[in-house]
């Protein structure tokens, strides 16, 4: 179904703007034709490849779009019927438990993706790591399947306050908190203090021991 708007990412201009110019239009037309009318213009070369790198991210919003579709029809039905229910006389006490049946439905509604909090954890990787890669994508998605999105977010964050931002770094603290039964997100923020604290324990010891040999040096 045609939409009136999506997301476009900065990640997805740096991508297409290192392209030749000529495949860069190709490009920009294949992503607006997809992501606002649902049509897949059939590309080749390095405009398919990135390409099929937005694709991924391009799916998720509308997927997301859908859903929220889906929730606004389900809520004015409900209103909707509501309505009919308080034109046919009845009486307040019944008016009140059908409105807050509404609001109780309405949030058991929320987050229908099949892994909660999926699309948190890829707008945090691209809007401060980079180009989400459909492989990258894959891990993500499981991890969050056996932990949860908001350890997968924070274990991202620590990868860029490190400045390793990898996934093959975010796939080490998380394969640690794997191995330690970490499941809550105090456990993380615990274990990455104790850590912190190591590392900084172990450079003033390196610093001291070379400060000391350097003073026999001379």
């Amino acid at each position: 179904m045609a939409r009136d708007s999506f997301i476009f990412y900065r990640s997805f201009y740096e991508a297409i703007s290192e392209l030749p110019k000529e495949n860069q239009a190709d490009t920009y037309d294949a992503i607006m034709q997809y992501a606002l009318n649902q049509k897949e213009i059939e590309l080749t070369g390095i405009s398919k490849a990135i390409f099929s790198l937005v694709k991924p991210q391009l799916d998720a919003n509308y997927k997301k779009y859908e859903n929220g579709k889906q929730k606004k029809s389900k809520k004015e039905a409900k209103v909707k019927q509501n309505e009919s229910k308080a034109e046919t006389n009845v009486n307040d006490n019944e008016n009140v438990n059908v409105n807050e049946n509404v609001n109780d439905n309405d949030n058991d509604n929320v987050g229908d993706s099949c892994v909660d909090g999926l699309q948190e954890v890829i707008d945090f990787y691209n809007n401060n790591i980079g180009f989400l890669s459909p492989y990258s994508l894959k891990i993500l998605e499981s991890y969050a399947e056996d932990l949860s999105s908001e350890l997968v977010i924070y274990a991202m964050q620590i990868s860029v306050e490190n400045n390793k931002k990898t996934i093959s770094y975010i796939k080490a603290i998380l394969n640690n908190w794997t191995k330690a039964n970490i499941k809550t997100l105090e456990e993380a923020k615990r274990e990455n203090k104790k850590k912190v604290n190591t590392d900084k324990q172990i450079e003033q010891r390196n610093y001291t021991e070379d400060e000391f040999e350097s003073l026999y040096a001379n």
